[in-house]
């Protein structure tokens, strides 16, 4: 797939109505808890799946790539009948969360200060999400969350509409970066691309909005060749980045970025084309 797309950092054509945010890696970054995760899905497929362990880690990996989860790609493409409970039980309820995540009260604030909707956007399972929420003090600077089973709850409710993308309205999982997902998502917030923002770290996600036409904002430690309208390395960096989302200052000093930021603006100015 090619994607191409001039890269920007301005103010949208309409004022914003919603903001989806992703959860992991995004709204907080644990990468401790991520390799867990990441561990604990290859554990199951070998435990409960029977996948080799000497190959579980590329195939695990490929599904990731080629369907947005391992969890999509296990029964969507291959077929397999998982009882997602028991499979998030394994992958993320075992997880020793406060181990991994504190509260944010200087995030808190800065949510606080934009006056526009927001919804969690995860491919996580609801408790999960909830879990984190908690643990971060932000579970109420959110209107709702899209999750797992609010996709499960959708491909359900129009089996015509996922039966097209070869999805199964019998269990079959719809996710990020699925472009039906933004579709079924923006139903549920009663939503407009045209004044939806996102916020993901994944490329592959925010590329995907990007093309549906949200104002997609890349939230990742690293600039990543890709199709976004604007990048941030944390959700911190927010009030700094996109000044007309929010007045509230968010406590970092950046006058060691500003060369930094000149030259990407200017690189922002040029065509990025991305193969995958």
């Amino acid at each position: 797939m090619t994607v191409s797309s001039t890269q920007r950092r301005v103010n949208p054509d309409r004022p914003m109505e919603i903001m989806l945010v992703d959860l992991d890696d995004c709204l907080y970054q644990q990468p401790g808890m991520a390799q867990q995760v990441s561990r604990n899905i290859q554990k199951y497929m070998v435990e409960y799946l029977g996948f080799s362990e000497d190959t579980v880690q590329e195939e695990s990996r490929a599904l990731y790539l080629e369907h947005g989860t391992t969890l999509s790609g296990l029964v969507n493409a291959l077929g397999k009948t998982i009882d997602f409970d028991h499979w998030h039980s394994h992958v993320h309820w075992s997880l020793d969360y406060k181990t991994y995540i504190r509260p944010d009260p200087t995030l808190r604030k800065m949510l606080d200060g934009i006056p526009v909707k927001k919804f969690i956007f995860t491919n996580a399972d609801k408790r999960h999400a909830a879990i984190c929420l908690d643990l971060l003090g932000l579970t109420d600077c959110f209107s709702g969350v899209i999750c797992f089973e609010t996709m499960l709850e959708l491909v359900g409710k129009y089996p015509d509409r996922v039966a097209k993308h070869n999805i199964s309205p019998e269990g079959g999982v719809l996710c990020k970066p699925h472009p039906l997902a933004w579709e079924m998502a923006l139903a549920h917030v009663d939503g407009d691309a045209s004044v939806t923002m996102f916020f993901d770290d994944s490329p592959r996600n925010i590329a995907s909005a990007h093309a549906y036409g949200i104002y997609s904002v890349l939230v990742n430690p690293n600039r990543i060749d890709t199709a976004y309208d604007c990048h941030i390395p944390s959700m911190h960096h927010v009030p700094s980045h996109l000044p007309w989302l929010t007045s509230v200052g968010d406590g970092i000093d950046h006058s060691r970025e500003k060369d930094e930021e000149d030259v990407l603006v200017a690189a922002e100015e040029t065509p990025v084309v991305v193969q995958a």
